[in-house]
């Protein structure tokens, strides 16, 4: 999977956004409830459930009225 900063992934039913991206170890960061990073690794794409590029999740927001 590739993501980009801004992009969402479904973890678990929830929706999280890219923060931070480490090419060199192929990790992304979510935030977590404290607002620290959580750094996911890109080879475990079973832990995802979707992925969405911002500008998708923005018309998927704008679509649902919010």
């Amino acid at each position: 999977m590739i993501v980009f900063t801004g992009d969402w992934v479904k973890v678990s039913g929830q929706w999280k956004q890219v923060v931070a991206i480490d090419s060199g170890y192929d990790n992304f960061a979510t935030l977590d409830s404290d607002g620290e990073h959580l750094w996911w690794g890109v080879e475990v794409p079973e832990v995802f459930e979707d992925h969405v590029s911002n500008t998708e999740m923005q018309a998927m927001l704008k679509e649902a009225g919010l």
